[in-house]
């Protein structure tokens, strides 16, 4: 899939996965109901060929993604905008757990639903004139891509109620101080090209590795439990025996790198 006939979106494939770029730059790349779609249909290209990864990007160098397209929305029936929501937090509730390792390039602002689409991905690299809000309180609406759950599982209760209650702007520097990006670029460096890096600095590891620590990660909580420590040992006796973590352990004691197999 190269793009949609409305070139809302491009898919740029690439041998390991694809790039998919929001390419709606008079409009913020502000997100519409077939840019939804054409990601759905590339996550579910890329898991059928069992890629390794996606990176999310938008065209130009102001925003990332404005959020939902409030034009479209506008002139939907109140069912439809709420079929939207729904669509779209599935969509995003899908990425964040999908097996592929997924970074949100942040070439701009990313505002509302663009937020909450790069808060499902696995990663967040930024630029440095980068900014994030959640600023739907100022409508008398809240987060509805998943946002009311993304947020407090990056930053915490507290950090997630101040953002979203004020729905005030942070720049990249800040929202890397409270662990709400992953990585901020330097001045001039190519966010897109950080982010591929670091997807494929992750990607080259043992597959069955990268999803059981993302598991065990998953059923962590604030405080350390036995129910935590079990998946822990349940996913520990499960990758321990598989051919990769032979291969690993092969490979460290014969001093070579390790060939991994997906």
């Amino acid at each position: 899939m190269s793009g949609s006939s409305q070139q809302e979106f491009v898919v740029e494939p690439l041998p390991d996965g694809a790039i998919f770029r929001l390419t709606r730059p008079a409009k913020l790349n502000a997100l519409t109901k077939p840019m939804l779609i054409g990601l759905a249909q590339c996550l579910t290209d890329l898991e059928a060929r069992r890629m390794s990864l996606l990176v999310i990007i938008g065209e130009g160098d102001k925003s990332f993604c404005a959020g939902t397209d409030l034009a479209e929305t506008q002139v939907m029936p109140q069912s439809d905008r709420l079929d939207k929501s729904q669509m779209a937090r599935n969509l995003f509730a899908r990425l964040s757990r999908s097996s592929l390792i997924s970074v949100a390039a942040l070439n701009g602002l990313a505002y509302g639903g663009g937020l909450e689409l790069a808060m499902a991905c696995t990663f967040r690299v930024a630029a440095p004139h980068a900014s994030v809000s959640l600023p739907e309180i100022k409508l008398g609406l809240l987060p509805a891509y998943g946002g009311t759950q993304f947020l407090p599982t990056l930053v915490g209760n507290a950090r997630a109620l101040d953002l979203m209650l004020t729905g005030r702007s942070l720049p990249a520097a800040e929202a890397l101080a409270i662990g709400l990006l992953t990585r901020v670029v330097e001045p001039g460096e190519d966010v897109l090209a950080r982010a591929l890096a670091l997807a494929r600095e992750v990607t080259r590891f043992s597959p069955s590795a990268i999803d059981g620590i993302r598991d065990c990660v998953e059923a962590a909580g604030p405080q350390v439990t036995d129910d935590g420590l079990a998946v822990e040992d349940t996913v520990v006796r499960e990758v321990f025996i598989t051919d990769n973590a032979r291969e690993g352990i092969a490979a460290f004691l014969e001093k070579r790198e390790a060939k991994f197999s997906r």
